[in-house]
C-alpha cells in the first residue's frame, strides 16, 4: 500500500506536462471506452507519431479511463496519471517478484529477497520511464517476458512463445527477446522447440493484431510497422554525427533490422563459444540483456525508457549466481542508470552538446554489450538447470554431479 501510495503521489507531483500516456495511450483508452474497442489506431491516421505499440498494454488503462471519466478528472495531467500510477506499481510489484524467483532458481536462495526486489522498485529508469514517459506498458512487457524465460528454462517452449507473443502485443520492442528464446534451444540441437517458440510467438501475435487490422487495416500498419521509417535521425545515438551525411538513410530505415541482425549474430556466436551459458538463469539473462540492448545501441533516436529493458534482464543476469552480490559485473546496471541520467540530461542540453551526449550513451551500451558478453563467453557452468531435454553429446539418462557429466 505504501508502495503504491509513493507512485500516487509522486505523479502527482512531477507530471505537469503532457506525456506519451497523454497523447497517445489515453485517447486510445478512451476510444475502447467509448464503444470502439478495434478503432485504436484510427484516431492517429498517419500522424508522424502514432500509437506504436501493441492492443494488449492498453488493457489495464481502460478501467482507469473509465474511473478518470466518472469522477471527472479525464481533463487533469496529474491526476490522471496518479491513477494510473496506482495500477502500474501493482506490475512493478509483480515484476519485481519474478525477479526474485528467478534469481532464487539461479542460486539456489536468495538471502536478501526485499534487497534483490528494490533493485526493481526503485529502478530510475522504471519510474521515469513511466511516470515521465507514460509508458505504463513496460512493467506489463516486462512481466510477460520473465514469465516465459521462466518457462523457457523448464523446457516449456511453447508456452514461452506464447508469454512472448503477448510481451510482443503489449510492447513491439519486445520482439527481440525471443532472439534468445528460439536460439538456445537450437544450440542444444532441439529444432522442434526451437520451431514451438517462434511458432506460439508468432500465432499469438497474429491472433492479437488480425481483429484490428482487419478494422482499420492502414492505421494499424503504419502504427506497428512503417511509421518509423518516416523519423530522421534524433537525439541520444551515436547517429547523430551522421546525420547529414549519406549514411543518415541507413540509420533512417535499418537501425531496427541493424540491432536484430547484431543481437541474433552476438547470441550465435555466444552459444557456438560456450554452449553451458544455455543451461543457466545467468546465461539466459545474460543473452537477453544483450539483444535488448542492441535496440537502444543503434537506434537513430534514444529515450530514457528505452534502457529499462536491459536494466532488468542485467539484473537477473548479475545476481542470480552463487556467491556474493558485490561483484564487477553491479557495474552493468550502473551503467544503464548512468546512462538513463545522462540521456535525460541530453533533453535539456543545448544542441552543441547534444553529438557529445548520444556518442557517449551509445558508447555506454557499447561498453554493456562487451562486458556481459565477454562474461558469457568465459561463464563456468554453474547453475545448471533441467530445461527438459538433454544437451548436446549427453544421454537422456545422464546425470549431472559436481559439475562433470557423469
Amino acid at each position: 500500500m505504501l508502495y503504491a501510495a509513493a507512485w500516487v503521489l509522486t505523479s502527482l507531483v512531477l507530471k505537469t506536462t503532457p506525456s506519451d500516456l497523454d497523447r497517445y495511450f489515453w485517447p486510445s483508452a478512451e476510444t475502447v471506452a467509448g464503444g470502439h474497442p478495434l478503432l485504436i489506431y484510427s484516431a492517429y491516421g498517419h500522424d508522424v507519431y502514432p500509437n506504436a505499440n501493441g492492443p494488449l498494454g492498453l488493457a489495464p488503462l481502460i478501467p482507469v479511463v473509465a474511473l478518470a471519466n466518472a469522477l471527472g478528472w479525464a481533463g487533469n495531467i496529474g491526476a490522471r496519471s496518479a491513477l494510473a500510477g496506482a495500477v502500474v506499481s501493482l506490475f512493478v510489484m509483480l515484476l519485481a517478484c519474478q525477479v526474485v524467483r528467478l534469481v532464487g532458481r539461479g542460486r539456489g536462495v536468495v538471502e536478501r529477497r526485499l534487497a534483490t526486489a528494490c533493485t526493481v522498485l526503485f529502478a530510475p529508469a522504471l519510474w521515469m520511464g513511466v511516470i515521465d514517459y507514460g509508458h505504463i506498458e513496460q512493467p506489463i512487457e516486462l512481466c510477460f517476458v520473465l514469465l516465459g524465460a521462466g518457462w523457457a528454462l523448464r523446457g516449456r517452449s511453447a508456452l514461452a512463445g506464447v508469454a512472448v507473443g503477448a510481451a510482443v502485443l503489449t510492447r513491439t520492442i519486445a520482439a527481440f527477446s525471443v532472439i534468445p528464446l528460439a536460439l538456445v534451444p537450437l544450440a542444444r540441437r532441439s529444432a522442434r522447440r526451437s520451431a514451438a517458440t517462434i511458432a506460439a510467438c508468432g500465432v499469438t501475435v497474429v491472433a492479437g493484431v488480425a481483429p484490428f487490422l482487419i478494422a482499420d487495416g492502414p492505421a494499424v500498419t503504419h502504427s506497428l510497422l512503417t511509421y518509423r521509417g518516416t523519423l530522421p535521425v534524433g537525439g541520444g545515438s551515436f547517429w547523430l554525427v551522421a546525420r547529414q551525411t549519406g549514411w543518415a538513410g541507413v540509420a533512417q530505415y535499418g537501425d531496427v533490422a541493424i540491432a536484430a541482425v547484431a543481437g541474433t549474430a552476438l547470441t550465435a556466436i555466444t552459444l557456438r563459444r560456450n554452449i553451458t551459458v544455455a543451461f543457466t538463469p545467468p546465461g539466459l539473462f545474460g543473452l537477453l540483456t544483450v539483444t535488448s540492448a542492441c535496440f537502444p545501441l543503434v537506434a537513430k533516436t534514444v529515450f530514457d525508457y528505452y534502457l529499462v529493458e536491459p536494466y532488468i534482464f542485467a539484473v537477473v543476469w548479475w545476481l542470480a549466481r552463487p556467491g556474493s552480490a558485490l561483484n564487477w559485473r553491479a557495474l552493468v546496471p550502473v551503467l544503464l542508470t548512468a546512462d538513463v541520467l545522462l540521456s535525460k540530461w541530453g533533453e535539456a542540453v543545448s544542441t552543441d552538446w547534444l553529438i557529445a551526449e548520444g556518442v557517449t550513451s551509445s558508447a555506454i551500451l557499447a561498453v554493456v554489450v562487451a562486458m556481459v558478453t565477454a562474461d558469457l563467453w568465459r561463464s563456468p557452468r554453474h547453475g545448471v538447470v533441467d530445461m527438459g531435454f538433454p544437451a548436446p553429446g549427453v544421454r537422456p539418462e545422464a546425470s549431472v554431479s559436481n559439475n562433470h557429466v557423469e
